[in-house]
């Protein structure tokens, strides 16, 4: 028979963490999108990388970002379920 739980404060940080570094990711999307524009770096390095950027990796770190967001939803929820399932 399988045994399902969870330290429940170690569960609250773990949702804490995914969401803090949810907004990391989209920080540094931000901050990394706002130096390319900004850049004095014109040819076609800088535009292949601009269009990668825009193309791939934007989008990329979109997904990383919504991802650790959901799954912070879905480890707090998790927890509640624990919590209400001991109490």
């Amino acid at each position: 028979m399988a045994v399902y739980g969870g330290d429940l404060l170690h569960l609250d940080e773990l949702a804490r963490r995914f969401n803090a570094e949810a907004a990391s990711v989209e920080a540094l999307r931000s901050r990394i999108s706002s130096n390319l524009e900004s850049a004095a770096w014109t040819g076609p390095a800088a535009d292949r990388f601009r269009q990668r950027w825009v193309a791939e990796f934007v989008p990329a770190l979109r997904r990383l970002e919504s991802s650790l967001a959901e799954h912070a939803a879905v480890v707090a929820a998790r927890r509640r379920a624990i919590e209400a399932a001991t109490t």
